[in-house]
């Protein structure tokens, strides 16, 4: 696979390189992409946790449900 990079994105990969992070560009590349992964994870299960969360919150009646009229509040007049 070739992979063309430019501008901000060929700093950052060598600035990898030149601070130790990777010994090569495809080190780099394979790291910058694992670490996306690893983020993206990291977010799903905090979502995941945040909704369970709230789920546990309505159930045990220590948060309130809005319908979409309440929600909207003045603004609903504007919805059809």
């Amino acid at each position: 696979m070739k992979i063309n990079l430019g501008g901000k994105t060929r700093k950052v990969l060598y600035s990898m390189i030149k601070e130790g992070y990777a010994s090569t560009e495809s080190e780099a590349i394979r790291l910058a992409i694992f670490n996306f992964w690893k983020s993206r994870i990291k977010e799903e299960i905090s979502v995941k946790k945040k909704l369970d969360r709230i789920d546990r919150q309505i159930k045990e009646g220590k948060r309130k449900v809005l319908n979409s009229k309440e929600a909207l509040g003045v603004y609903a007049k504007y919805v059809k």
